[in-house]
């Protein structure tokens, strides 16, 4: 009898720790797109007083700006996660995101379950990301007659071009808000482009064709 009635505590306190540890631990998905001169690797991340401290390392230099993902499932005890307000450390060297947007859930409720984070050492208003029809590759980009002309040239096929320019910081809001058109040209035919939004705050933009 005093076996059993002990056995029944046991599980009793088992699931008053099991529902009390399930309420203490707080768990989001962490996305980040970093713009970087050079390759990086993820080092982690870390958890100071509801602050996420996200790290990477970067494995070299280069001229032009290449892009990393990297997701993170961020679980900490006891604690109010404040996602509003990451950080992404680059060998020490801090990066606040200017560029941020919800993750939420599938399911009817739409909960809100993380956030994605774009961040670069550069200004992300003069970045876009341009997706170059199949067969050809980036030469240049200018603004004309309220339209931005992406010229493009017949070679080894590039799927995507980052482009840093001071003529996307210039016509950003009319690229956002579609008054400025977007063309692709070879020089002899063109195509229309459309012109996609990250998130909310200073971003890059996504141009295709």
């Amino acid at each position: 009898m005093i076996v059993r009635r002990a056995v029944v505590v046991f599980f009793f306190l088992l699931l008053i720790g099991a529902f009390v540890f399930s309420r203490a631990m707080k768990t989001a998905e962490v996305q980040v797109t970093i713009y970087y001169p050079g390759e990086l690797v993820s080092e982690g991340y870390l958890v100071e007083d509801g602050q996420v401290i996200l790290k990477f390392h970067a494995l070299n230099s280069s001229e032009e700006i290449k892009t990393k993902h990297e997701t993170f499932k961020v679980r900490c005890f006891f604690c109010n996660l404040d996602l509003e307000n990451a950080t992404i450390l680059i060998d020490g060297a801090s990066l606040n995101p200017t560029c941020r947007d919800y993750i939420m859930s599938f399911d009817n409720k739409g909960d809100i379950v993380g956030m994605q984070y774009i961040v670069s050492p550069y200004n992300l208003s003069e970045i876009a990301e341009i997706r170059i029809p199949e067969g050809y590759s980036f030469q240049d980009l200018k603004f004309e007659n309220n339209t931005l002309v992406i010229l493009v040239s017949p070679g080894n096929s590039e799927i995507i071009k980052i482009v840093r320019s001071e003529v996307i910081a210039e016509h950003r809001e009319g690229l956002k808000r579609g008054w400025v058109k977007v063309i692709y040209t070879d020089g002899s035919r063109s195509w229309e482009g459309r012109v996609y939004n990250f998130g909310e705050g200073e971003c890059p933009v996504s141009i295709k064709a």
